[in-house]
């Protein structure tokens, strides 16, 4: 377990329950049900940070809340076969992320999840379901985490979340604590957006802040249509 500071300041990245919801499109409710429970059901998976101040998650277990609504939404995968899959991975095979591991990719074949041990191992073992423990030949599909880079330990490190001409928004645990940058420039899309409207326009935003008018115009966009922030 680690604190709030220490999420922040030592490169673990931090968001609030809001802020992780909103980024993640995902519904406040079911965030909080899935990392800090409800009075009727257990969370699918104990937090890192241990803070009374308020409710928090770190980058990585914001790249599995992404994994787990790629799940849910994508294909229907029930909250209690990703509560068996996330616990079978910890439990049996010492893996504390499941989803958000370069060396421990996540597939689905059929309705179950499977997990590769080692990423030089072509068969997965079974998470859930009547190949749970077995390694299977089957063909499979990569269930999600696209636009993701990872670190020396393996671990999740950046997510594109917003491409425009070349012009990424990231979030990156080390990068203003893991808020969305414009990749190209450091500066939060946030910031830019704001710029662009308070200078009425991309050209004169982008003259102020010295980058260019493509890198105002993504921020705007990815605030206005992935955040529905108003103008």
């Amino acid at each position: 377990m680690i604190t709030l500071q220490d999420a922040a300041t030592k490169g673990f990245g931090v968001y609030t329950a809001g802020e992780a919801a909103r980024y993640g499109k995902i519904p406040i409710a079911t965030l909080n049900a899935w990392f800090f429970g409800t009075q009727k059901r257990q969370p699918l998976r104990s937090g890192a940070i241990n803070d009374e101040g308020g409710k928090a998650i770190t980058f990585v277990e914001f790249v599995e809340a992404l994994a787990i609504r790629a799940l849910r939404i994508d294909h229907g995968i029930s909250l209690q076969k990703i509560r068996e899959a996330i616990t079978t991975a910890k439990n049996e095979y010492g893996i504390d992320y499941p989803f958000a591991h370069r060396d421990h990719k996540t597939v689905l074949i059929n309705r179950d999840i499977h997990i590769f041990l080692d990423r030089n191992d072509g068969n997965p073992t079974g998470l859930t379901g009547i190949d749970r423990g077995q390694k299977s030949f089957k063909p499979c599909i990569e269930a999600y985490m696209k636009n993701l880079e990872f670190g020396e330990d393996g671990l999740a490190s950046n997510y594109t979340a917003f491409t425009h001409n070349n012009i990424h928004v990231v979030l990156n645990p080390v990068r203003q604590f893991g808020q969305p940058v414009i990749a190209e420039t450091g500066y939060s899309a946030e910031t830019l957006w704001r710029a662009a409207l308070a200078e009425g326009g991309f050209e004169r935003a982008a003259e102020i802040y010295e980058v260019t008018p493509d890198a105002v115009e993504a921020a705007y966009r990815y605030c206005n249509s992935e955040l529905g922030m108003a103008a």
